[in-house]
């Protein structure tokens, strides 16, 4: 019984696989928010902050808003548009952006959709680069041995 419990035990150990999340260096990131609606439309605001060791001395968020959703007025920033994909930039006196610090820039729309698919400078808006792929095989095993014979006693 026990030696039945114990082969149960390596067998699933052994079979587990570690799929770890990769490390993420630290790195400029996009949030957003929607800081009101009024049912037919809303108010965005995009925060660029700068989470490396280095200055930023420019950027661009761009992102897809979808079909019924429509890009309004907006600050902070200049834009450009291809269908419903649109390109914030940064203006002259926001583009630079120290270590630690954050600017952001904000747009009406009307409809009821959010932003989709962002990227900041290219990269994704969640930030950072994987430093470690994600490990996708098993676990080493030590075999389990079992002696069904009595240990010595002393």
């Amino acid at each position: 019984m026990l030696l039945a419990a114990v082969a149960a035990l390596v067998t699933a150990a052994a079979t587990t696989l570690a799929v770890a999340a990769p490390a993420r260096a630290a790195g400029p990131t996009a949030s957003f928010v929607k800081t009101s609606d009024w049912g037919t439309g809303w108010e965005g605001k995009y925060t660029i902050t700068n989470g490396g060791s280095s200055t930023i001395t420019g950027w661009q968020v761009a992102f897809t808003l979808p079909t019924g959703t429509t890009l309004g007025s907006y600050w902070d920033a200049t834009v450009s548009s291809a269908g419903q994909r649109h390109t914030f930039t940064n203006r002259s006196w926001n583009g630079t952006i120290a270590p630690g610090a954050s600017v952001s820039f904000g747009f009406l729309a009307t409809g009821s959709g959010s932003p989709t698919d962002c990227t900041l400078n290219g990269d994704p808006c969640g930030g950072g680069t994987p430093t470690t792929p994600p490990s996708t095989t098993a676990p080493p095993t030590t075999p389990c041995l079992l002696s069904t014979s009595p240990s010595p006693r002393d």
